[in-house]
């Protein structure tokens, strides 16, 4: 299904099931991965459907795996070192034939295991010892794990999320003397956006971080008391700022048809993401949808692009345990037409996505709903969503347009400052 382009400049090895597998020394783990070939990392709960990488930012639970002994985690934001010993969790035989897929069979329209066999003598309890190993997801961790340090951190502004939009407001605040600190789960600074390199680094160059203190993979689990909660692999921070700015993206959408969650679908962006890597597909690809990523992902495709279509003509994704070919209807949905079976290795969809507005929320952001996206942090022009905090970007609603967000960056730091200078 997919392969690599190019030779490795670092190589390391890491393992999957104890079988070596090449990874370049940074790339993600997930990556690494598909690259040889192994597409399939994971397992749904109860149902034990076939489940693979589709958004590569630690939005969905295709790449969930056991690492050195730690379950549950998110391979595609755990950079390759080399040596890490992965493992395929909640299967029965192996994650390419799983056992426990019977279950899918036997319940094709789910199952409620909470109430199955419930207050049958003697079998209630046995059938809720075998629900909760098909639900489950990964043992505990094979040694405790160690309690890391907590430490504060106050600043003027904290920026949550260095996507494109991030990155242009700490750059934009600390320019104004701000101090700032930026905060995002991700490997680097870019966000997303490192998907299309030359863009990233068009961004980076335009918008330097001098000053800022960036937090790399690490998480603001929450808003507390007023207090951003920010965890790491070394353990927790407090982050207290006056001024609080979202930039937390928005998750990758989705269409609905048959077999939308096979390995082998991917979100646009995420397949831009492997082409940076220089992993390619093996053979051609459908793309649905129009937007940003999908027009990026076009570009990038050339010739393994196998079909273009509006997200309406795509009526299913077809196979078993990965895309084998994709169904199109050539005619708009009010009419009578015909539909026809494409070949190819993979989908890559751009659907309009959904607002990450939650711990905006949280922090006494301003929300609205939209019909076509779902809810959103509400801004008014200066950028502000409330009292001390401020949005801009994917979150907000708005579509992904770098000059947008560029002069949005300079609206909210300069409203950020102009509160502080009336606060003093």
């Amino acid at each position: 299904m997919f392969r690599r382009g190019r030779a490795l400049e670092d190589p390391v090895t890491i393992t999957l099931d104890g079988e070596a597998v090449p990874a370049e020394r940074g790339e993600p783990l997930a990556v690494a991965l598909v690259a040889s070939g192994r597409v399939t990392l994971a397992r749904s709960p109860k149902l034990h459907r076939p489940r693979a990488p589709t958004c590569l930012r630690g939005g969905c639970d295709g790449c969930l795996a056991r690492v050195d002994g730690v379950p549950n985690v998110m391979t595609c934001l755990r950079p390759a070192a080399g040596g890490e010993r992965i493992e395929s969790q909640n299967v029965v035989g192996s994650r390419q034939a799983d056992l426990l897929r019977v279950t899918d069979w036997f319940f094709p329209q789910g199952i409620d295991h909470h109430h199955l066999m419930a207050g049958v003598p003697g079998l209630s309890g046995v059938v809720q010892s075998i629900a909760r190993k098909l639900a489950g997801l990964g043992r505990l961790p094979s040694a405790a794990l160690p309690v890391e340090p907590a430490a504060r951190l106050d600043v003027d502004a904290a920026v949550i999320g260095a996507g494109p939009a991030g990155v242009a407001a700490a750059s934009a605040l600390a320019a104004r003397g701000l101090r700032v600190a930026l905060v995002d789960d991700g490997l680097a600074p870019a966000g997303s956006l490192a998907a299309a390199p030359r863009r990233a680094a068009a961004l980076l160059a335009r918008h330097r971080l001098d000053g800022v203190r960036v937090f790399s993979r690490h998480v603001a689990a929450g808003v507390y008391l007023g207090e951003i909660l920010v965890a790491g692999d070394a353990g927790a921070l407090v982050v207290r700022a006056p001024a609080k700015v979202f930039a937390t993206g928005a998750h990758d959408g989705v269409v609905a048809v048959p077999n939308n969650d096979l390995p082998g679908v991917f979100s646009a962006r995420a397949l831009c993401r492997l082409l940076a890597h220089g992993v390619e597909p093996t053979g051609p690809v459908a793309l649905a949808g129009e937007g940003f990523w999908a027009d990026e992902l076009a570009g990038a495709l050339g010739d393994r692009l196998a079909a273009r279509v509006p997200l309406a003509a795509l009526v299913a994704v077809n196979g078993i345990s990965q895309v084998k070919s994709v169904t199109l209807r050539d005619t708009p949905l009010d009419e009578e037409g015909q539909v026809r079976d494409l070949k190819v290795v993979a989908v890559a969809v751009d659907a309009p996505a959904a607002p990450s507005f939650e711990v905006a929320a949280q922090a006494g952001a301003r929300v609205r709903y939209d019909p076509r996206a779902g809810y959103a942090v509400s801004v008014d022009a200066r950028g502000r969503a409330g009292d001390g905090v401020w949005a801009l970007g994917e979150c907000t609603g708005a579509a992904l347009d770098l000059a947008g967000i560029e002069r949005a960056a300079a609206a909210v730091a300069d409203d950020v400052l102009a509160q502080r200078g009336a606060a003093a």
